[in-house]
């Protein structure tokens, strides 16, 4: 059992769960080193087939790119298999802590103690965690395989000068890196916290705390009106539930981009 004790009251609530930017930029520069060596090694493997052979809109340069691309799809795709567990797990070990520490931390300062245990919800909120990431992180060669295919193939068959035709390909290779790096980002970012929500909500109810006060993030260039709107009215809600926020039970920090948090409400 997880014991909370209380030397002297000071507040009805501790500080806003936070979303430890540490822990984002670890996960994306996971996915980047990879991410990296996958576009070298294609553009090193494809450029060359451009560049060397007659455009002419024979079957020869085309099969020889569709065979490139497929083996080195099978390859990265594989690789990212791979790595996507250890990758997952390691994340999600970080972010337990980052919660934890949190928590402890802000509980400190309202001359609280915490001690932690395990609990089975903790553990189920880290399988989850760990299956989706690692879900999240296999997609990342399937999509860029695909769309990589779509680019080369677009561009053949415009037909042309080589020289222009070798460019233009050269130039869609830094955009679609450009894209899968925006990519990683938001994986790295709505999956910390995504993250943090799950496990700090576990954490909170282990130690007896059943409600959180909404904490609007006033960020975000087009903010939701209605989590502007629950945090100025400091929308009280059951941790085991979420706010009820257009029609659905949400937790901050849940749906896509949403970079809310709460504060913990103590029990006495």
């Amino acid at each position: 059992m997880v014991i909370m004790s209380r030397k002297k009251a000071k507040s009805k609530t501790l500080r806003p769960v936070n979303y430890n930017a540490g822990d984002m930029i670890w996960y994306q520069r996971q996915m980047m080193e990879l991410i990296r060596q996958m576009q070298v090694e294609v553009k090193s493997q494809v450029m060359p087939i451009i560049e060397d052979n007659p455009m002419a809109m024979d079957a020869n340069p085309v099969k020889l790119l569709r065979f490139a691309l497929q083996k080195l799809a099978d390859k990265w795709i594989a690789r990212f298999v791979e790595e996507s567990v250890p990758m997952a797990e390691s994340f999600t070990v970080k972010t337990t802590a980052s919660a934890d520490r949190s928590l402890q931390a802000s509980a400190r300062k309202d001359s609280m103690t915490i001690n932690m245990q395990w609990t089975p919800a903790m553990l189920e909120k880290q399988e989850a965690i760990i299956a989706e990431n690692v879900a999240l992180i296999r997609s990342i060669p399937a999509q860029y395989f695909t769309e990589v295919e779509s680019m080369v193939f677009r561009s053949m068959a415009k037909g042309g000068d080589r020289k222009k035709l070798s460019d233009e390909i050269e130039a869609s290779f830094g955009k679609r890196f450009g894209i899968t790096r925006r990519r990683a980002e938001f994986i790295a970012r709505d999956q910390t916290r995504k993250a943090t929500s799950a496990l700090s909500a576990a954490r909170q109810q282990a130690a007896g705390i059943r409600e959180g006060e909404w904490v609007h993030s006033g960020g975000g260039n087009k903010p939701r009106h209605s989590h502007v709107k629950a945090g100025k009215e400091r929308s009280r809600f059951d941790l085991s539930k979420g706010c009820l926020i257009d029609g659905e039970y949400i937790m901050p920090g849940q749906l896509a981009g949403c970079g809310c948090t709460w504060k913990p409400v103590l029990p006495f």
